[in-house]
């Protein structure tokens, strides 16, 4: 994919956010050093120095989570973090006219999935990874590429890793019964909720027709095991008739530092660990069994 075709792309994802969202402008920025005097990466609409400024502010202020204020004018702006890897500060800027109606839980769900539309056009380009036109998340291919290259920099920091494999039980059940657009609701609202717990180093995408993945930087298995718990509590609905709840099984896998073993091994593992819960019932999680890591050299 050329720069313009790249560059074509984007304005037309952030076009799109506008219509949808009924925003007066929005705005990619990279806060990177290379970038200090020219932040604007992106822009559409009336993109002035305040808005640059206060987006500067919030995504600095919260680089971990969505973020908002109003100008002096009284502009509502809201600040989704991560949106220029690798590991580069930036974000999307969204902003409404003055007085208009504050943000709510829609507006930060269909923000962050913009956002992670974006960190794959902007880092590896559409022609390198694909992007699940359902859920708007990253497929497989974009998840194990960019995992190895967060591995290559734990292990330069020394430092840990976890991969949760996600797996909806019984959607095939759903669709069968309710029909697949209920079966695709509950997708959405899958990746909707992974989004929302994710941090701006961690990684998300869909890896199958029901699983999703999520790579956790410097997280042990004791607090990824935390999330995958607070997972399985998380009450997942679907609003047709009867309102039947929606379960996930969870397999874990943690990546110590000097472990040999691939990130995508580490998948199947989690991937195996997701299929022997979900053959016990599913909604629940467990951990993998131990990856192996590089022998010890001999002292002698």
């Amino acid at each position: 994919m050329s720069d313009s075709d790249e560059d074509r792309s984007i304005v037309a994802v952030l076009e799109e956010l506008r219509l949808t969202a009924d925003l007066d402008g929005l705005a990619v920025l990279d806060l990177g050093p290379a970038a200090a005097a020219a932040p604007l990466a992106y822009g559409l609409g009336a993109t002035d120095e305040e808005i640059i400024e206060l987006g500067r502010t919030l995504l600095g202020a919260t680089p971990s989570r969505p973020s908002h204020a109003l100008t002096a004018d009284k502009r509502p702006v809201l600040a989704c973090p991560w949106v220029l890897p690798p590991n580069g500060p930036g974000g999307l800027l969204l902003w409404r006219g003055p007085r208009a109606k504050a943000w709510g839980k829609a507006d930060h769900d269909l923000a962050a999935g913009v956002a992670m539309l974006l960190r794959v056009l902007i880092g590896g380009g559409m022609g390198q990874a694909g992007i699940d036109r359902l859920t708007g998340l990253p497929n497989r291919r974009w998840m194990l590429d960019e995992a190895d290259r967060h591995i290559e920099r734990l292990d330069l920091d020394g430092s840990v890793g976890t991969l949760l494999l996600v797996d909806i039980d019984d959607l095939h059940g759903i669709n069968v019964s309710l029909g697949r657009p209920w079966g695709d609701r509950v997708l959405v609202r899958m990746a909707n909720q992974l989004r929302a717990i994710v941090r701006p180093s961690d990684l998300v995408a869909r890896v199958g027709a029901d699983e999703f993945a999520v790579w956790l930087d410097g997280m042990d298995h004791l607090t990824a095991a935390e999330r995958a718990e607070a997972l399985c509590t998380y009450a997942l609905y679907d609003d047709a008739p009867g309102g039947r709840g929606v379960t996930f099984s969870i397999g874990t896998a943690r990546r110590d530092h000097g472990s040999i073993e691939d990130v995508r091994t580490r998948r199947r593992r989690a991937h195996m660990t997701a299929r022997e819960v979900k053959a016990t019932g599913g909604g629940g999680w467990r951990v993998a069994r131990v990856e192996p890591t590089k022998p010890r050299s001999d002292p002698s």
